[in-house]
């Protein structure tokens, strides 16, 4: 339990007979007001460990004792050796002065143990200096502030008097809200949280890919609470360089970044070839226990003419090693990939997303594995819809190589979920195949099912973008 002692002064010697030997610790706060002692009873068995501790806050000039403050669980600011360890004054401290209310008053943050759930994060009582004397009382919502706060303590802009608190669950929920004192109350200003959107589980009417995050920000104004949601995405990771050799003797660089659910890059044939760069694009998924990037090499009209198939091995030097095959028809041996990474990027131009204007035309691919030619045809409309979302006219056709054969025709007029992103689903999207998306990236439409095509009316494909 918290306990406030006013005006007492603490004896070191009375302390001393009844608990082992005490530890104790001053300092000056960083306005130069306060002296503050800090007694430890009793010292703690390792320097990590939560022990009852007593504070007295002094005038720093005349000595005076302002107040005490008891708090159960404090941390001792030295380490094993004895040093100290820069944790007694400070943000996450266990004293932290700071004019939390804008008051024009030094407030105090004293710590006050651990959270029981998550060890790592530190617990606080927040003080307000009241304004009829120069006392300070527990204010309940900044300390459920803290308490709320993922890392224990919210953070403060001095100058503007804004409080800063972060919440974070699990791996994929954040929020960051903005809150200020006035008259006494805490106010929450403004909010935005992020949410990882999880990828469609097969059956439901939606086709969402990974790597998007729903993004809602809350506002106050003119005394009302409003609040927005969009959806933005794909996330993009660190660019991947690697080189090396195919079948032990040809010199090839690559260039992969995933975006989302989709990954793209290049290839180059340093030593042989016409100089000039392989688009690539792909995916990633575990086979055998083991992470795998698979990227397929396309020519500017849609063919896919290779695979490689590239994992990262788990022991030193590291090495990138898989198999390339042709995606000729007919049989074609597999051949050994063996690659390291570099710490070289590619050119800014190559890595920078599809720009909005580039967005409309025509895609295709021609001759996929499962004898299919795909025709694509995107316009994305100048109007928007009611909830100011683009709205995107495509055209999907599939015919097979062989006959010519139509094998099916798709016409609609969606909203787009982001600038990158289409989803079409039922009734638009056949019962039998289900809902399917179209995520835009540099060169390429990609579009997927819930399920993998299990006969050729599914539209998956790798559709390469025409000039």
């Amino acid at each position: 339990m918290r306990s406030i002692l006013g005006g007492v002064c603490l004896s070191l010697a009375l302390a001393a007979p009844v608990l082992a030997e005490p530890r104790s610790f001053s300092v000056v706060d960083r306005s130069d007001q306060y002296l503050v002692e800090v007694l430890f009873p009793e010292a703690p068995d390792h320097p990590n460990q939560l022990v009852p501790a007593l504070i007295t806050v002094r005038d720093k000039h005349t000595l005076e004792t302002l107040q005490q403050f008891k708090t159960p669980a404090a941390n001792v600011p030295v380490d094993s050796n004895g040093q100290d360890n820069g944790w007694l004054l400070g943000p996450f401290s266990l004293l932290y002065f700071a004019d939390f209310d804008l008051d024009g008053r030094l407030d105090l943050a004293i710590r006050n143990g651990t959270d029981l759930e998550q060890a790592y994060k530190p617990m606080f009582d927040v003080y307000v200096q009241t304004p009829q004397s120069r006392q300070w009382v527990l204010n309940q919502p900044l300390t459920d502030l803290a308490k709320e706060t993922t890392s224990g303590m919210f953070s403060l802009i001095p100058d503007d008097g804004i409080l800063l608190s972060q919440v974070d669950r699990d791996c994929c929920w954040t929020r960051m809200s903005h809150w200020k004192m006035r008259d006494g109350e805490l106010v929450r200003l403004s909010t935005s949280t992020e949410e990882q959107v999880q990828p469609t589980e097969f059956g439901e009417n939606s086709s969402m890919p990974s790597g998007y995050t729903l993004l809602t920000t809350g506002a106050l104004k003119d005394g009302q609470w409003q609040e927005t949601q969009r959806l933005e995405g794909p996330t993009h990771e660190d660019v991947q360089r690697l080189t090396g050799t195919l079948n032990g003797k040809i010199p090839v660089d690559i260039w992969y970044q995933q975006q989302g659910a989709v990954l793209i890059g290049e290839l180059r044939y340093t030593k042989s070839g016409n100089g000039q760069p392989i688009k690539l694009v792909g995916d990633q998924s575990d086979y055998d226990d083991k992470p795998f990037v698979y990227l397929h090499e396309y020519t500017d009209d849609g063919h896919q003419t290779g695979i490689w198939r590239i994992t990262r091995d788990t022991e030193a030097p590291y090495d990138y090693t898989g198999t390339w095959v042709s995606s000729a028809k007919g049989e074609h041996p597999e051949l050994a990939i063996l690659l390291r990474a570099t710490d070289s990027e590619p050119d800014d131009d190559l890595l920078t997303d599809l720009e909005r204007d580039q967005r409309n035309g025509h895609y295709q691919m021609r001759d996929d594995f499962l004898g299919r030619d795909g025709d694509l045809e995107l316009n994305i409309l100048p109007e928007r819809d009611a909830q100011g979302r683009e709205v995107a006219e495509l055209t999907l056709t599939l015919k097979e190589v062989k006959s010519g054969k139509q094998i099916v025709v798709a016409h609609h007029s969606v909203p787009m979920e982001t600038e990158n992103l289409i989803i079409v689903r039922e009734p638009m999207a056949t019962p039998r195949t289900g809902p399917y998306h179209i995520q835009l990236v540099k060169n390429f439409a990609v579009i997927e099912h819930n399920s993998a095509p299990d006969s050729d009316d599914y539209l998956t494909g790798m559709y390469r973008k025409q000039p």
